[in-house]
């Protein structure tokens, strides 16, 4: 789930921002509409702000220490980037700040070719990992039927539990001695005086599920007969398919009830917005 979770995100990020509406590139287009603005307006004000102070003689670096603090909140200037131009026997500021003007619209100009063939490459931080990060809660799953668990904290205190758990058969659960898969759910199951089998060949009753220890001593299961219309559309709708996946078949005690193949997709999906 959690693989699927991070895929997921990431492929409808890259649509969102990479689509015919091509969204990267016009936010990229507008922040730099706003860049270009912020340093035009840094250079008048810098200018001004020398001209204004008789008392110095070293203008041209007062001049680039005005110009960077105007944009420190913008961009990321060192002032040691421009240490060059103090070298360059430079004196009237009037000459640099025109200079600086006439620079920038080439610049402007070239990054506006870059963006037009730019991706999500360009970001240190991804924006899907940032997007995944914000969502990201516990992914331990129930040993019996695969639900993740809906604790929201990763790591969190107390036991695993969802509110509704699925279909056994999902994970591939089946009755012993038969090829039948089990379409009950764990919190059925629980209430029942059905056992199931650990790893150790011991067999233990679902209601004393706690006792076959971790993972399932991890588990809050609480007896409730209800399951979501969804997984009972799901088990009809895919029944060839997880009957091949499993090498099961939905027969016996894990026939699939008529009700269940009136369900429709829509009625499933419509209980899920509830």
């Amino acid at each position: 789930p959690e693989q699927f979770f991070q895929w997921y995100i990431e492929r409808r990020v890259e649509s969102y921002c990479l689509g015919e509406s091509r969204r990267l590139e016009k936010f990229l287009d507008s922040s730099l509409d706003v860049l270009y603005g912020n340093i035009l307006s840094a250079v008048a004000s810098s200018t001004q702000r020398v001209k204004d102070r008789k008392d110095q003689k070293d203008k041209i670096s007062l001049w680039l220490d005005e110009f960077c603090r105007e944009l420190t909140e913008l961009i990321n200037l060192p002032r040691s980037d421009l240490k060059g131009l103090e070298h360059q026997e430079i004196t009237d500021i009037e000459f640099l700040s025109k200079a600086m003007a006439e620079a920038l619209p080439a610049m402007e100009n070239e990054l506006r070719e870059e963006f037009a063939v730019a991706d999500l490459s360009w970001f240190e931080m991804k924006p899907h990992t940032i997007l995944a990060e914000q969502f990201l809660g516990c992914w331990e799953q129930c040993p019996f039927c695969g639900a993740v668990c809906t604790n929201t904290i990763w790591g969190h205190d107390g036991d695993h539990q969802v509110l509704f758990h699925r279909p056994r058969a999902l994970t591939g659960g089946w009755w012993d001695k038969t090829d039948h898969l089990v379409i009950d759910i764990c919190s059925n199951l629980v209430a029942s005086k059905c056992k199931f089998e650990v790893a150790d060949a011991r067999w233990i009753r679902f209601k004393r599920y706690r006792d076959a220890g971790p993972p399932f001593s991890n588990w809050k299961i609480l007896p409730d007969p209800s399951m979501q219309a969804y997984w009972k559309w799901f088990v009809s709708h895919f029944r060839t398919e997880i009957e091949t996946w499993h090498g099961k078949k939905f027969q016996g005690r894990g026939e699939i009830p008529q009700a269940w193949q009136r369900i429709t997709k829509e009625e499933a999906l419509a209980e899920l917005d509830k």
